[in-house]
């Protein structure tokens, strides 16, 4: 399918949103990620395709991409960020299983930097279906621009039982905020989001705090350093 690009959000100095209409009825689950591919004649050796995250909820109907870009970015970030409103990206998809399946249970989300995306769409499409939020969000960034905080802050106002925990660095999502705010262990179902690194460490940390590994639901980034 074709993305056509129709607005650029600017998020903070170095994270944008992209929003594209595509060009057939997409149909997706809050928390999966499309295949992009953006050609280019001479692409640096990480090439023209990525896989991003959904940010926008289903009901948004157009698709968002949320990413960061760098002086160091590759070939395709540069060319996502100065593609023309009216721009066009390939893609396929939707694909992932980092969805929420049963909104009954109870939940922690933990997003390290841009990992906050699909949390975006999972957050908003469950308000939107007028479910009861239940759970936490643990939410750590390297400085105080919190990509969507209006918007969660805005949630966690509406839904009782949606608490939200921000962690500014140097201060880190360690085993010890984690067991503050999940004293309960076994129940919650786990998602975590972030650079890969990030996700490895903290499959390693949930496991070894006695997080069965059916609870756990990954989603990394790859290309980002952490911490």
């Amino acid at each position: 399918m074709k993305l056509k690009l129709i607005e650029k959000r600017f998020e903070t100095a170095d994270i944008t949103s992209f929003i594209f209409k595509p060009d057939t009825d997409l149909k997706w689950q809050a928390g999966q990620f499309l295949h992009y591919n953006l050609p280019d004649k001479n692409p640096d050796n990480r090439k023209t395709e990525r896989f991003f995250t959904i940010a926008a909820a289903p009901f948004e109907k157009n698709v968002m991409v949320t990413t960061r870009f760098a002086e160091k970015s590759s070939s395709f970030k540069k060319d996502l960020f100065s593609l023309p409103i009216g721009g066009e990206i390939n893609a396929s998809g939707p694909m992932g299983s980092f969805v929420v399946e049963d909104p009954a249970k109870e939940f922690v989300f933990i997003a390290g930097g841009i990992g906050i995306t699909p949390f975006r769409s999972i957050l908003l499409d469950l308000d939107n279906k007028e479910v009861p939020i239940r759970g936490k969000l643990l939410y750590a960034n390297r400085d105080n621009n919190f990509v969507f905080k209006k918007e969660l802050d805005a949630l966690a106002q509406k839904h009782k039982d949606f608490k939200i925990r921000y962690f500014v660095d140097p201060e880190k999502i360690d085993e010890a905020a984690i067991k503050q705010e999940a004293p309960d262990l076994k129940s919650p179902i786990f998602y975590v989001s972030g650079p890969e690194p990030m996700v490895e460490a903290f499959e390693k940390i949930l496991a070894g705090i006695g997080v069965p590994n059916s609870h756990i639901k990954r989603d990394y980034f790859p290309g980002y350093d952490w911490p």
